[in-house]
């Protein structure tokens, strides 16, 4: 269905940072435009979300200029890009509420459209249609996570960024160079048309380790193995608000397009792209899984611990690609598979974030990050104390919280298909995270706090105010998560749905037009020069 508000989630954050901009001489004129930009972004995925998974599910769709796919440039929102959508908007308001009143005047106001910037790029990069805008949108995400990781800056953060800035400009070069090889052997690079020529045998051989590579691009987004060295050393040095920004989300978008790449357009009718995709995918997912929180076990920093923590959670997300193009499976299996790895990464966005937020007032309460040099905090701060307990024992999986609904789909479909090593890995990984939010709660909560310790130098009265509003948003919104497991499940299942049967994403894109394959046309060509 053709509709004008899939341009919204570009043009509301790009409206909003321009704005921030010609008001930055003016920090409340400034304050109020990013939370008002935030609120309307929030409202749009909102609208968004009713009109694709409300009754009869619609796919909306805008093709640039009026020209058709695949020609032109095409900007989809399905059931998959609005659960992201709306996620990410609810993160983006409580995030952006904690780092408002600590970050407002960093590099003279930069901060704010500096965030705006990025998520211009992460909301481009779920709605977008092909290939080589989905870079651009990358890009775009990329640059503005630069300029904030150096915000504050001091010299063991530049040295993180620096690394950061070149695994990341590796990738982006990588995958530029895929855009380009896979659009030589293929003829488009339009999503929608891909999946066609992909689930109708259509792809050529010769294209297949240009796809295969493309899990290298994404992998150093995602940070899974062995691509995460550059994440331990990078996040913990920012400053809370900004790891939770782009530990929480922007690693989750890389998994986002494996799902999108990966099992909907070179899913596993494409058996050459599958074969290939698969052992590396559950290989990776197991050894992301446990050796990530083995790391996260053995720190004895809070952010530190949390940053670690991301790439065992992004090995779920792994094993959910990996169950989703699994060949021999059912397509409930498959469907029932993927279902769970996007609850589990919309829960993993939310109860990170907050997590990362806890982090920082944990700090700002203790003095330290340090946990030898925290402890009686569940007396000094009790609201603190309860949001960080919520949020870390959802983390671990237990129920009733959203964490548990979403691995017990992902151990219980890895089971059925039959991998049983990686089950095990799943449920011992579960139990080491949760050893590890315990050993934050003892030493931070319960233990007893050092006498010499001195309250540090810190924000005004209500900035905190301001920040704990939005880390119990989050926590909140865990919760609901949690105890409305059900209507989420329905929605990540639509989401699971039209990433295993494309059928109706393509025809909601190219409609009616008939493209032929690159091989097709050459042989009806050939036999027309051999007609008399």
């Amino acid at each position: 269905m053709s509709s004008n508000l899939v341009m919204l989630p570009i043009v509301i954050p790009m409206v909003t940072g321009v704005l921030s901009l010609l008001v930055a001489p003016s920090y409340r004129i400034r304050r109020v435009v990013g939370i008002a930009g935030l609120l309307i972004n929030l409202a749009m995925a909102m609208l968004i979300c009713s009109r694709v998974l409300g009754a009869g599910e619609q796919i909306l769709v805008l093709q640039a200029a009026d020209w058709p796919a695949p020609f032109g440039i095409t900007v989809v929102i399905d059931a998959l890009s609005a659960v992201f959508l709306l996620t990410g908007a609810l993160a983006f308001l409580a995030i952006y509420l904690y780092c408002d009143e600590q970050l407002h005047d960093t590099a003279g106001g930069l901060f704010h459209p500096l965030f705006h910037l990025l998520v211009l790029g992460v909301q481009w990069s779920l709605i977008t249609g092909d290939l080589f805008n989905l870079f651009v949108a990358f890009e775009i995400m990329l640059m503005a996570s630069y300029a904030l990781l150096v915000l504050g800056t001091s010299r063991r953060q530049m040295r993180q960024a620096y690394k950061y800035v070149v695994i990341n400009l590796f990738g982006s070069t990588l995958f530029v160079a895929c855009c380009g090889l896979i659009y030589g052997h293929v003829g488009t690079l339009n999503l929608a048309d891909l999946a066609r020529l992909s689930h109708s045998g259509l792809i050529p051989s010769a294209a297949v380790p240009a796809i295969t590579v493309l899990l290298l691009v994404f992998g150093i987004k995602a940070a899974i193995f062995p691509l995460w060295f550059w994440l331990p050393d990078s996040y913990p040095t920012a400053p809370a608000g900004l790891g939770a920004l782009l530990g929480g989300i922007l690693t989750k978008i890389g998994v986002y397009v494996m799902i999108r790449i990966f099992v909907m357009v070179f899913g596993p009718s494409t058996s050459q792209v599958s074969e290939v995709l698969r052992p590396l995918l559950m290989a990776t997912a197991g050894i992301t899984m446990f050796l990530g929180v083995l790391g996260a076990v053995s720190m004895t920093s809070v952010r530190r611990i949390l940053s670690i923590h991301i790439i065992s959670q992004v090995g779920y997300m792994v094993l959910a690609v990996g169950l989703g193009i699994g060949i021999g499976l059912t397509t409930e299996n498959r469907v029932l598979a993927v279902a769970g790895g996007i609850f589990f990464i919309l829960h993993n966005m939310i109860v990170k974030s907050s997590l990362f937020l806890c982090g920082g007032l944990m700090k700002y309460h203790a003095g330290s990050d340090e946990l030898e040099r925290m402890g009686g905090l569940a007396k000094q701060a009790p609201w603190l104390a309860t949001l960080f307990f919520i949020a870390a024992l959802s983390l671990a999986g237990l129920p009733p919280l959203s964490g548990f609904f979403a691995k017990f789909i992902l151990v219980r479909e890895a089971f059925r298909a039959g991998w049983y090593t990686l089950t095990f890995i799943a449920l011992a990984t579960s139990v080491l995270t949760l050893l590890s939010m315990i050993k934050i709660w003892s030493y931070a909560f319960w233990s007893r706090p050092d006498p010499q310790r001195q309250k540090p130098s810190a924000p005004h009265d209500h900035g905190i105010v301001q920040a704990m509003i939005g880390t119990g948003i989050l926590v909140t919104a865990a919760v609901v998560m949690g105890l409305a497991a059900e209507p989420v499940l329905r929605s990540v299942r639509s989401a699971a749905q039209t990433a295993v049967d494309p059928a109706p994403y393509i025809h909601a894109v190219l409609g009616q037009n008939q493209v032929y394959p690159l091989e097709l046309a050459d042989q009806t060509l050939h036999q027309e020069d051999h007609q008399p």
